[in-house]
């Protein structure tokens, strides 16, 4: 964190802080504080919902089970958040 203040504070344009590396992570509250005025995502949330395909296809072809689906979201909730 100390390396994106350095940067936010050299420079005079926005900061963009691209989040997504494994074990390298900053709350929205502390990039902020560093200065950091944009995050992008990049594929992190890709990766993460293939993660969660991953141990579903595992699960079904390991134990027989069905065990994800108690974790998947309802089309309702999924509707409701992508119209904001």
């Amino acid at each position: 964190l100390a390396a994106v203040r350095a940067v936010c504070s050299a420079v005079t344009k926005p900061v963009n802080f691209m989040a997504g590396i494994k074990g390298k992570s900053f709350t929205v509250a502390e990039l902020e504080a560093a200065g950091v005025r944009r995050i992008s995502l990049a594929t992190s949330l890709y990766r993460t919902a293939m993660g969660a395909m991953l141990e579903a296809a595992r699960e079904v072809k390991d134990k027989g089970t069905f065990g994800y689906l108690d974790r998947a979201v309802g089309t309702p909730d999924l509707a409701a958040f992508m119209q904001g």
